[in-house]
């Protein structure tokens, strides 16, 4: 072959070689101008969307046992109150049924008043005596549960005229003696504990005649004057 026909192969392979490359360029270039394009229009890019959630209601303060609202009622202060739904039944009567009353003698206390499950009683200085009347309602009944007669209620060891009923805010009748209606306290937690025992300095352990008994005072206790 002579010179002439190499150089014309060799340049029309050149040609080839540079038409595949501009064509390869105008590819790449269309595919990034569309690109652009569906980016402009909204159609790319696209954030995704932030879910939105609400932190719950803080809970209201709890009511401790031996805790004071300054009133000296011996519970703590109320949460914030809560409507009823419309229809829904009434609270259950707050307390303990009790078929005794019986006069005690505990080590280091002496004489106090259990009811038929054992559980040492109370009185509460903010009650009414005569008449008799019982202020602790609400809340202040779940800590210091009211004792409730349980149809006749047989008396052990105590005065039986001293022994009296007084019907409550919700219908029950609770046992008085010698006037002051009578408690548990739920924090005892079973028979033969007094730890409620001068709470706020009106709560009392109650003695078979009616009065506070003040044997056993635990530290900075305040008896009362009368």
């Amino acid at each position: 072959m002579n010179s002439t026909g190499v150089v014309h192969r060799r340049g029309f392979a050149i040609l080839v070689l540079l038409a595949a490359v501009a064509l390869a360029a105008y590819l790449v270039h269309a595919r990034l101008g569309d690109d652009t394009r569906k980016t402009r229009s909204g159609k790319a890019g696209k954030a995704a969307p932030v879910a939105v959630t609400s932190s719950p209601p803080a809970n209201g303060p709890a009511y401790g046992a031996d805790a004071g609202n300054g009133n000296g009622d011996g519970y703590g202060a109320p949460a914030a109150a809560t409507s009823a739904p419309a229809g829904a039944a009434p609270a259950a009567p707050a307390g303990f049924k009790t078929t005794s009353l019986t006069a005690k003698t505990l080590p280091r206390m002496g004489n106090v008043v259990v009811d038929s499950a054992g559980w040492t009683l109370y009185r509460f200085d903010r009650d009414g005596i005569n008449p008799s009347k019982s202020n602790c309602n609400g809340e202040c009944a779940t800590q210091w549960p009211p004792v409730i007669a349980d149809g006749d209620v047989q008396i052990t060891g105590v005065d039986k005229n001293l022994v009296g009923r007084v019907k409550r805010d919700d219908g029950t009748e609770q046992l008085t003696i010698a006037g002051s209606p009578v408690y548990r306290f739920a924090a005892d937690g079973k028979a033969g504990v007094w730890k409620g025992q001068a709470v706020k300095n009106v709560w009392w352990v109650v003695s078979a005649d009616g009065s506070r008994n003040l044997t056993c005072l635990p530290p900075g206790a305040v008896p009362p004057a009368s």
